[in-house]
């Protein structure tokens, strides 16, 4: 069968991440794999993304300086400031952040429900800046959140998985509940229904599935994180650094 051209593109892509993954299991420590998975998840998107987009890792915070806790990875633009600690780790303005994104080798039920309480804190941050929609997409006030795992046991227990920790810890799914699942092996992806991605369909499901042929696994984040840099290009967000050092003390000596 043949497919279109970037289809065959991204088949060939997402050889190397799954053969590399495999690669890190040699190590004993966990950490070691995940840090591996992680540098694989971002060469992917440093090689297909705009150059005006940054790679970091660390916390994000609020006005308040309420904090996300440690995120995998934190998307955002270059055009915004930084808060250094080391190298690309760094306290990241939550006014600033472009997606957040956590990455999985295997998304059991006790993998998910660490990553949801990560994102309900990452969702509950205060934060001023909109990411424009327009259209048929919808304004997106909260950070996007996105899982990218290598494997997952049975994909279509996640949407259960977030239904069931919203009645468990009594949440709203907005409040916690990823914008994008990518499970590389398993050849699909769960998006919100808020039509960055497909249009959106008229029922209240609050996310909408995709599964079909293996090549086009990665497209979805792809044009995903690619709508969003493009709606910090023509319409970016408003950011104020201000209100981050309002009420500030200083110790007389």
């Amino acid at each position: 069968m043949k497919h279109r051209l970037l289809s065959e593109h991204f088949g060939k892509v997402k050889k190397t991440p799954l053969q590399y993954s495999e690669h890190f299991d040699i190590a004993n420590h966990g950490d070691i794999k995940g840090y591996g998975r992680e540098a694989l998840v971002n060469i992917f998107l440093k090689e297909h993304l705009p150059d005006s987009i940054e790679y970091l890792t660390g916390e994000i915070f609020d006005e308040f300086d309420k904090r996300s806790g440690q995120v995998d990875i934190i998307l955002q633009s270059k055009s915004f400031p930084k808060v250094p600690l080391l190298g690309n780790t760094q306290l990241v303005y939550s006014d600033a952040v472009m997606a957040a994104i956590e990455v999985k080798s295997n998304l059991t039920k006790q993998h998910l429900y660490a990553i949801f309480e990560q994102f309900k804190k990452v969702k509950l941050l205060n934060r001023k800046a909109i990411i424009k929609g327009g259209g048929m997409l919808s304004d997106l006030k909260k950070i996007p959140c996105i899982i990218f795992a290598f494997k997952v046991p049975v994909h279509r227990k996640i949407v259960e998985h977030v239904n069931k920790f919203s009645v468990l810890k009594k949440v709203p799914l907005t409040d916690f509940a990823p914008d994008m699942v990518v499970v590389l092996d398993s050849d699909f992806y769960i998006c919100r229904n808020d039509g960055w991605i497909f249009p959106p369909v008229p029922e209240r499901a609050l996310f909408r599935h995709w599964e079909g042929l293996p090549h086009e696994n990665l497209v979805g984040i792809y044009i995903y994180l690619i709508n969003l840099s493009s709606s910090y290009l023509f319409d970016p967000p408003n950011f104020s650094v201000a209100p981050y050092f309002e009420k500030s003390i200083l110790n007389k000596s």
